[in-house]
């Protein structure tokens, strides 16, 4: 059969996918024919309007529905650009990375089975596997209910799909939510980035970059996070492994900038210094200038290796993404994070002695934060001032808010802090993020969203970069409009915990 592996919106544009440059990779070394399609990148070239292509994620994030003229462009995008490129393939890999991939995937899925129907069609990925919080199984099975797809794969695909390609269509992870997890991922092939057209690419520079996937799970229990339902076990490839891969990249394409998929790029720490060590020599001898990023945990000051950061930097360290979440240790610690502000002070000094950048990564407004709280994370915008003014600080990404996921520390304590939500009129279902607690009362809905705003003020007036401040505050107003219709609909309103509905307003 000749396979074809495909990459959906909503992806970054930035570098090409590397699940799908792996998974290509291992239908190749099977022996099998193969090709990878990315229609996230062909849907960007295809708009040709960056902003426009932005807009399309409150579709993607179902945080509103597409006009009629954006869902024609949908339409006509997969029947002019896409299925041309299909009809020569008798299967297709469809990597559904996560929930923002099912608007796409289940409309590309229903034109392939009116214009393709002889093709299998196979779902992969972590958004297999994702379900509302408030709905009993995951996108993979409604799929396969509704006839959409013949197979879909649950947990790590490298080794599920040898036994696909083989014609073996059951056990562990095949058309069920056991996740198959593989325990060396050493042994697993470099993603092969050769499938791609590298230059097609909205890269951040005018130098390409790629993906790296150091480890897969992760060493924190971060009560919000569902990484643990998906990935139970943290596993991480040595050090040297991955610094043989990035010199790879560098020797066969040239490239020189990577991004780190892993939750934490410093999970393992043994395994990140060993990897630094390695860059920082070839780097001395070969003159490649690595430059590398991904997201990061501060860790306390007294894990943290003598001349540590220096090695970072002459590695090729330059840019970390770190969910430091809150200005407040002691929301911090209900979190699960288990570093300090003074933890802060110590790492962001390093990292403005040795010229490395971050962003931080907030959750306003977590389930027991109280104002004293709030107040505390608005402190920070001048605590740590300095470190924008020397660009150490890059920027701030405020996000949204808290929501509920299904697999989360987080889910279970729902009835702890006595969560209940509102109810979305159009299905019935309740909404993830339009809660409040009893345990928490003056965190209500208004309040939460006052302080977005409250806190995106501070971060302007001391002069904090905010990372696609505008969109975030476009997300933070649906929000509110779903509350004030909730509102305004009629006053008997009843919102929902998972054992008993509640009246709002008692």
């Amino acid at each position: 059969m000749k396979n074809l592996v495909i990459s959906v919106p909503r992806l970054e544009i930035h570098r090409p996918p590397v699940s799908t440059a792996i998974v290509a990779e291992v239908i190749r070394s099977h022996g099998h024919d193969v090709q990878a399609l990315d229609l996230n990148c062909e849907f960007f070239h295809y708009l040709a309007n960056t902003q426009i292509y932005y807009n399309y994620d409150e579709i993607w994030d179902r945080h509103r529905q597409a006009t009629l003229a954006e869902a024609k462009n949908i339409v006509k995008f997969i029947k002019e650009k896409a299925l041309p490129k299909m009809k020569n393939y008798d299967r297709f890999f469809i990597s559904v990375f996560g929930s923002s991939a099912y608007v796409f995937t289940k409309i590309l899925c229903k034109l392939i089975r009116k214009n393709l129907p002889k093709t299998v069609i196979v779902l992969g990925g972590q958004g297999v596997s994702t379900s509302h919080l408030h709905k009993k199984y995951g996108f993979g099975l409604e799929m396969k209910k509704l006839k959409l797809c013949d197979l879909y794969l649950v947990g790590e695909g490298e080794h599920i799909i040898k036994n696909v390609l083989d014609g073996n269509l059951s056990g562990p992870g095949i058309s069920d939510d056991t996740p198959s997890q593989i325990d060396d991922l050493n042994s697993l092939p470099f993603p092969n980035y050769g499938f791609y057209d590298l230059d097609k690419y909205d890269y951040l520079s005018s130098e390409k970059e790629v993906f790296i996937v150091g480890s897969r799970g992760c060493v924190r229990r971060c009560t919000y996070c569902d990484i643990a339902r998906y990935w139970p076990k943290f596993r991480y490839r040595t050090g040297k492994n991955i610094a043989s891969e990035m010199i790879e990249h560098y020797e066969r394409h040239g490239v020189t900038k990577f991004y780190f998929t892993d939750s934490l790029i410093n999970g393992s720490m043994k395994a990140f210094t060993d990897m630094c060590e390695i860059l920082a020599k070839y780097n001395q001898t070969h003159k490649a200038g690595f430059d590398w990023r991904g997201q990061f945990i501060f860790r306390p000051k007294r894990q943290i290796p003598k001349d540590h950061f220096a090695t970072v930097s002459a590695a090729g360290g330059k840019e970390f993404y770190v969910g430091v979440e809150t200005g407040s240790d002691k929301i911090r610690y209900e979190m699960d994070k288990k570093f300090l502000n003074e933890d802060i002070d110590f790492q962001l000094e390093e990292f403005n002695k040795h010229g490395i950048h971050v962003f931080f990564l907030m959750l306003i407004g977590y389930v027991t934060e109280t104002i004293e709280d709030h107040h505390e994370t608005l402190k920070m915008f001048k605590r740590w001032q300095k470190y924008v003014a020397t660009g150490t600080i890059q920027g701030i990404d405020l996000a949204t808010g808290l929501s509920f996921n299904k697999g989360t520390p987080l889910e279970q304590q729902i009835g702890q802090h006595g969560v209940y939500f509102v109810v979305n009129d159009e299905n019935g279902i309740p909404y993830d993020d339009l809660w409040q607690a009893k345990a928490n009362p003056d965190l209500d809905i208004p309040e939460r969203i006052r302080r977005r705003i409250e806190t995106h003020e501070e971060a302007i007036k001391y002069n904090w970069p905010i990372w696609r401040g505008a969109q975030r505050l476009k997300v933070v107003k649906i929000m509110a409009e779903k509350y004030l219709q909730f509102l305004s609909n009629k006053k008997d309103k009843k919102i929902t915990t998972p054992d008993q509905q509640l009246n709002f307003f008692e």
